[in-house]
This record gives C-alpha cells, sequence and structure tokens, in this order.
C-alpha cells in the first residue's frame, strides 16, 4: 500500500514525439569537428546553460567538440557575429573562419505545467463521460526545436522539434454513484522536466540522425 502510494505520487507518464525536414538530415558529421550552439531562447541565461551542459555531454559522446556561443561571445563579437543574428550567411561565413562547421540554434516554446493534485468525484465522472464537462489539462508539456546550419553551404539543413509530455498519474478512489467511481489524479512533473526531456531526447535524436 505505501509503496503503491509512493508511486502514485512521484510518477509521471513521459512521451516525445517528434518533427523533422522532410527528407531527414544528411549524414555529414565527421569525428572531430566544431559544434556551436546558440544560447536558447524562450528561457532563462541559467537555464539555456544548463541545457548546454547536457549537449556537450552527448556531443562529446557523439566524437565531435562542443562550444557555447555565450562562452565564445567576445571572441564572436570580434568576427562580426552579434547576438541574436548568427544565423545569417556572413555570420556563418565568421563561424567557418574561426573553424566551426556547424552552428546549432536551439528555441523552447509551447510550454505548460501540470496541474498537480486533482480530485473528481463520482458524479462529476458520471458529468464528464456523459459529455457535460471537460477534465483538466494535467500534463506538463514543452517544445525545443533544434535549427542546425552549416557553416561551409551558410545555410539550414535540417529541423527537428522534440515535444515531451509529462502526463499526471490517476487512479480510482472509493467513491461511487450509480455505477460510476471517482477518481484522483497526481501530477508532480514541472515544464523544467519537460523541457530537460525534449532537450535531451532532441540533442539525441539530432546526433542520431546527422552521424
Amino acid at each position: 500500500m505505501f509503496f503503491g502510494l509512493l508511486f502514485f505520487l512521484n510518477s509521471c507518464i513521459p512521451s516525445t514525439t517528434y518533427t523533422s525536414s522532410v527528407g531527414g538530415c544528411p549524414k555529414i558529421f565527421k569525428s572531430g569537428e566544431r559544434l556551436l550552439m546558440g544560447e536558447a531562447t524562450g528561457i532563462s541565461p541559467n537555464q539555456s546553460y544548463r541545457l548546454y551542459q547536457q549537449f556537450a555531454d552527448e556531443v562529446k559522446e557523439a566524437g565531435l567538440v562542443p562550444y557555447y556561443a555565450v562562452e565564445q561571445e567576445m571572441d564572436l563579437r570580434m568576427h562580426g557575429i552579434k547576438p541574436g543574428m548568427a544565423a545569417d550567411s556572413s555570420s556563418l561565413s565568421a563561424m567557418q573562419r574561426l573553424g566551426y562547421s556547424y552552428f546549432i540554434k536551439v528555441q523552447v516554446g509551447n510550454t505548460a505545467s501540470g496541474t498537480g493534485y486533482n480530485s473528481v468525484s463520482a458524479a462529476e465522472q458520471r458529468e464528464l463521460q456523459a459529455g457535460y464537462g471537460t477534465q483538466a489539462e494535467e500534463a506538463s508539456k514543452a517544445s525545443v526545436t533544434f535549427e542546425l546550419y552549416a557553416t561551409g553551404s551558410r545555410q539550414r539543413i535540417y529541423t527537428l522539434a522534440a515535444t515531451t509530455r509529462m502526463e499526471g498519474v490517476t487512479l480510482p478512489n472509493r467513491d461511487t454513484e450509480n455505477g460510476y467511481r471517482g477518481s484522483k489524479s497526481a501530477n508532480l512533473s514541472s515544464v523544467t522536466q519537460a523541457i530537460d526531456m525534449a532537450f535531451k531526447k532532441g540533442v539525441k535524436k539530432v546526433l542520431q540522425e546527422c552521424r
């Protein structure tokens, strides 16, 4: 009983879906190439740096060399690359001269927080099933979009969006009425967790598709 309650209070059901460019990513990554990640938009600078740390681990494991635009900002500015304009043709050309093979732009959006705890009585359950009401959204979710640019061709070559939903866990309770049974739901996940999962899975997918 105790362990079942613990599972109920601490669990969520995550799922991640992907949307990518038609035709997929060309198999372009070669060992030792340098991949520059820009500061993620849609989240705080601290959150972006935390995502970069995840990015660096995955990229190193794939045999590539990761760099973070924020850490390289002074050098980038000295070569005419301005924040927020890093995907234009002249900036990509300058990146190539600096030794970066690829630039990856990251955008976070479509976020929502789960409702935490939710209780539905047997009478409310009957109304829901009869179509007289709608159940509250109980998923934490986030989408992370990755745009990959080749500095040599100065073009965007691949786009991938990873969307993660973290559903709550629902169990029946003791409230019954005319064959209907109430329920209790819990979702202790957060938007931050959904962003982290979408980002991590998205990075893995990009590396898998482009290697």
